[in-house]
């Protein structure tokens, strides 16, 4: 059930004995004590600490939907969670989303990944897939964009145009 490791360590005058164990659920707990060169010079001190390393992935919140108009920017959220940090990979209609300079691109934030489309086009519509992946497994949400033609507005009869 444990698995123990002890490590011995000197820095200058001190020696420090250490052991730290991990179990099944990788919970970590780590012993140790600290005595001076001279044990008349300072009592030795002790320390015991338990920390639960706990890893996990999380998706945080479901991913925004979407309805634009022609020519404006959106953005689509991922948010996501985990330890160690997921990697995010973004999809459009099942497809991998290809970044275009100054049009299309996505980055890492602190709460996941955000997609932003600029000049939107028609063409933009679809599904909106973010995939996040750790070492724990993947979760997944998904958002449409549509983006709507605003027709120009027909005037109004005996006004000028």
């Amino acid at each position: 059930m444990w698995e123990a490791i002890r490590v011995r360590i000197m820095i200058q005058s001190w020696a420090k004995t250490t052991t730290a164990t991990t179990d099944q659920n990788r919970h970590r707990r780590c012993e140790g004590s600290e005595f001076p060169q001279d044990p008349s010079v300072l009592a030795p001190t002790s320390w015991n600490t338990s920390s639960d390393v706990s890893f996990f992935i999380r998706l945080e919140a479901p991913m925004n939907n979407i309805t634009t108009s022609l020519g404006l920017t959106a953005e689509l959220f991922c948010r996501v969670s985990g330890n160690p940090l997921p990697t995010v990979r973004w999809l459009k209609n099942d497809a991998p989303v290809v970044q275009e300079p100054r049009r299309v691109s996505y980055r890492s934030m602190p709460y996941g990944s955000r997609l932003r489309i600029r000049n939107l086009d028609t063409t933009d519509t679809g599904y909106f897939q973010c995939v996040a992946t750790n070492s724990q497994g993947t979760v997944s949400t998904t958002g449409v964009l549509f983006v709507k033609f605003d027709p120009l507005p027909t005037p109004l009869p005996g006004r000028p145009t």
